[in-house]
Order: structure tokens, then sequence, then C-alpha cells
């Protein structure tokens, strides 16, 4: 458990410290030309040391919290699908091709001119972690093992902070048209949060 905990903190961190401007910056003034290499090693990274943590997390045959029901279990995969689903329609209001670093590459950085609040953003601002949130409780109703405990409290904590650090990024880029946008729309939940 405490290794787990471990990685999921220093995941958390090296994801939120690596997509700060600041972190951009100096590796931009550090890579010169090569810093268009930047955005895709970053989600190599990404997605390797995640899929290290999901095994290790998989392959936890630990007690449980509560012994799963039949309730539990059609209420989780309800949830597990519900998040997938938001996930993908939060998707829409990104340019994958540039989210994966492949518009880098080929030296087309695109910089957003206007702020997207279509699709689920006009619900919340952040329907990418909203999915996230859903999933994640869906997975632990489903497999409530103390190890997934933690693993939902450690998200949902990053999921607080890595959204303001994240918005207060886009408030640099978008000023005062963000900050009346978060006047306007929840955070994560719709209506409440």
């Amino acid at each position: 458990m405490a290794l787990l905990i471990i990685l999921w903190v220093l995941f958390f961190f090296l994801h939120s410290m690596l997509a700060s401007n600041r972190a951009k910056r100096i590796a931009e003034k550090q890579l010169g030309k090569q810093f268009r290499f930047y955005r895709m090693a970053y989600n190599i990274f990404s997605f390797i040391f995640l899929t290290g943590i999901l095994l290790l997390l998989f392959s936890d045959r630990q007690d449980h919290v509560f012994i799963p029901s039949r309730l539990s279990n059609c209420i989780g995969s309800v949830l597990i699908g519900s998040g997938l689903i938001i996930m993908l329609l939060a998707f829409k209001n990104y340019d994958l091709v540039e989210f994966s670093g492949i518009s880098q590459l080929a030296q087309k950085i695109h910089h957003p001119e206007k702020l997207s609040v279509t699709g689920l953003n006009r619900y919340v601002r952040n329907p990418l972690y909203s999915g996230i949130i859903v999933l994640a409780a869906g997975y632990f109703l489903r497999l409530p093992t103390y190890m997934n405990l933690a693993t939902i409290i450690i998200l949902y904590l990053y999921i607080y902070i890595g959204t303001r650090l994240e918005e207060k990024k886009l408030e640099e880029v978008f000023g005062e048209e963000y900050r009346e946008y978060k006047r306007k729309v929840k955070m994560l939940i719709p209506f409440l949060f």
C-alpha cells in the first residue's frame, strides 16, 4: 500500500510540474528546436508511469473495505460506463492532434485564441476530471479494496489541486474571460461544485 501511495503522489507531482508553464519555458530554453518533442515525451512518460501504477493496482488481491453486493456492482458498472461517456464527450473539446503532441512534432504549435465553452464545458469547467471522478467511484464500488480506497482518496485530492493549478494557467492565457467563465460555471459537478 505504501508503494502505491508513493507512486501516485510522485505521478501527480510530476504530471503537474511537467505541465506547468514554468517547466515548459525552462524546457523550451534548454531544448531549443527539440522542444517540439516535449508534449509527446510528456504523454509517453505519463502513459508508461500510469500503466505501471494501474498494473500494481489491478494485481491487488487485498482485503475488501466491504463485500461488494449485486447493487454495488450494478451501480459501479453504471458509474464506470457514465464516467467513460463523460470522458469521451469531454475530449470533443480538445484538438487530439495537439493534445497528443503530434502537431508540435510538425512544429505547428497551436495557441488557443478563444475559450471553448461548448459541449460539456457549458456545465462544468473540467469535464474530463468530472468523468474520472465518476469512473473511479464506479470502479471502487465494483472492487472496494483498501488500495482502491487509497487510490480514490489520492485521486480526488489531486483532481482538486490539479484543477486549481490548471485553472491558474488558463487565467494566464484567457484573463478576465476565464475569470467570468469561472463565476458562471461550476468546476467539477454541475450546479454544485
